[in-house]
């Protein structure tokens, strides 16, 4: 009978070293609590923010200024979101980094010596620049205050914080999105970082991000919520082509990054069936709009959408530049590969006009169901291993611009797990070590990638 180890015994003697690095763990989409800077009221980190809608204004931005990041709120996030109705998401991350790997956690906004693992928490509404930027100030901060100059940290990033953590490495606190010219990759954050991990990240975006800004989530955020938020536009596909297909499974031809192609489709609040309660929802009352009219209510969101669109796909190729030399610092991969997940959004034709089919298990369309398969793509459920892999959609580009496009990472590993519960997988967490305890600081070879499950 064989004798089985746990994760603590395996890596009890790693974990004594002293030479370690310290961690700093981002979280995703929704992954942090939100209060209200004012009256200190929790409005997304109880249990209930997660099941109950609150009040229609609890987590919308203004959408009514330009730039879109001048548009703020009272809301500031104050801690991770670790566990809902008893169920540890993060918490079971964070655990296992102070069991395992012997992590003591300080307060990344008060660090104290001996601190050795820090979360970085970050308002996930808004702009994914800005909590880059704000990663780099935490990062320096805690460097001052352990009067650690050449200090460098490990990134654990899930979702959406590998993004960021991206941004980062790439272009250190510099804005390079905003002024509308294309700036050359610097690597300025490489001199904090000595390895980058990204989980279930969505190096290529995710046709989640567009579900979600048509049906909202769940029955916590309406769409109208989700239409103000910066972030979510910067989480659709990096192109829409090969996104979007007819019933049967031919490429439709869609400029995602136009906003009167929503307004067309009926996407998102400009859905005419429901327009008038969506508005009113957003707190633009008027009039039923008239075609050209200068008071015509749908003007505000349709200007607020279209720079939301700009700006992520300003965002979108920051991302996608890089230098001849490559990334100095190693990024290693972990994900999912097991669960089907929505991939491309089907485009039918009607007398009525064009109907967007979603993989929403509450949609009235019947022969949703027979097109399924065109639909959906191996993944996580919110992220497909393609997007993961950094690789376009097929029919996207050519054979030789993919194989061109596809960053090189230190290693990739996959397993099965769904997106929101991958950073409690064990498997995930038992390589997770091994990768902080054991590979190298420094890139290898041009040819070093290599693929474990």
């Amino acid at each position: 009978m064989f004798q089985k180890f746990n994760m603590v015994e395996i890596h009890q003697e790693s974990a004594l070293r002293q030479d370690r690095n310290p961690v700093i763990v981002i979280h995703g989409f929704i992954g942090s609590k939100l209060k209200n800077d004012q009256t200190h009221e929790s409005v997304w980190g109880r249990f209930v923010d997660a099941i109950k809608r609150g009040k229609p204004d609890d987590l919308s931005l203004p959408i009514d200024l330009l730039p879109i990041t001048a548009n703020r709120d009272d809301l500031v996030a104050y801690d991770i979101f670790e566990s809902v109705a008893g169920v540890r998401f993060y918490g079971a991350l964070l655990d296992s980094l102070r069991d395992v790997g012997g992590y003591r956690f300080g307060d990344i906004k008060d660090p104290r010596p001996g601190d050795t693992a820090f979360v970085y928490y970050y308002d996930w509404r808004r702009c994914n620049v800005e909590a880059a930027i704000g990663l780099g100030q935490a990062i320096q901060r805690i460097k001052g205050r352990l009067r650690a100059p050449d200090l460098r940290f490990d990134i654990v990033a899930h979702s959406m914080g590998g993004m960021l953590a991206q941004y980062y490495l790439k272009y250190g606190t510099a804005d390079v999105v905003s002024d509308g010219r294309e700036h050359p990759v610097t690597y300025a954050g490489a001199t904090n970082l000595a390895r980058v991990i990204l989980l279930g990240v969505p190096n290529r975006g995710t046709m989640s991000a567009f579900r979600r800004l048509n049906t909202g989530f769940s029955r916590t955020m309406s769409s109208e919520v989700m239409f103000t938020m910066p972030s979510l536009y910067q989480l659709l596909p990096f192109d829409g082509r090969g996104h979007f297909v007819d019933p049967q499974g031919h490429p439709v031809d869609v400029d995602l990054y136009d906003a009167s192609t929503w307004i067309r489709n009926g996407w998102s609040v400009f859905n005419p069936g429901q327009r008038s309660r969506r508005l009113e929802a957003m707190g633009i009352n008027g009039a039923r709009p008239v075609r050209g009219a200068a008071d015509d209510p749908m003007t505000q969101p349709r200007g607020f959408l279209q720079a939301a669109l700009d700006r992520a796909h300003a965002f979108h190729a920051a991302l996608e530049r890089d230098s001849p030399e490559g990334a100095p610092v190693p990024i290693h991969i972990f994900g999912s590969d097991c669960i089907p997940t929505l991939d491309r959004v089907v485009l039918k034709q009607t007398p009525q006009g064009t109907l967007t089919m979603l993989d929403d298990e509450a949609t009235p369309h019947r022969d949703l169901n027979q097109i399924e398969k065109v639909m959906m793509a191996p993944g996580d459920g919110t992220v497909t291993a393609d997007s993961l892999l950094g690789m376009p959609p097929a029919g996207a580009v050519t054979d030789q611009a993919q194989a061109s496009m596809r960053p090189e990472f230190a290693s990739t590993f996959f397993f099965c797990e769904s997106h929101g519960m991958l950073p409690t997988n064990r498997g995930f967490q038992d390589n997770l070590f091994y990768v902080l305890f054991h590979t190298p600081q420094r890139p290898n070879s041009p040819a070093r990638a290599s693929r474990g499950r």
